[in-house]
């Protein structure tokens, strides 16, 4: 299963992306994280679809000293806003905000 995610909240300058990361790798999940330029945080996650719901459930946090999270959106491979640009990862990585 390949999901697209926009985070909305405040989920940059606070370890979101590192937390994702940590979740991801426990989870089995590979793909990337990156802050936005509009203040959200894109995730693209490939894994198996048991791995993938897991993932989803624990990215979805709200701390009272930290990540907060507002919003998920969630796109699915063929859904309208799923990015069309073949993405290939081998392990879960921090990217370069866009």
């Amino acid at each position: 299963m390949k999901v697209f995610f926009i985070v909305h909240g405040l989920v940059q300058g606070v370890g979101y992306r590192k937390l994702v990361k940590n979740i991801a790798v426990k989870c089995g999940v590979m793909g990337m994280v990156r802050n936005a330029a509009d203040g959200s945080v894109q995730i693209y996650a490939e894994g198996s679809n048991s791995s993938i719901e897991e993932f989803i459930s624990r990215i979805d946090v709200d701390y009272d000293q930290g990540p907060q999270v507002f919003n998920i959106e969630r796109y699915y491979e063929g859904d309208p806003g799923f990015p069309k640009e073949p993405m290939s990862f081998n392990s879960f990585v921090i990217e370069r905000t866009v």
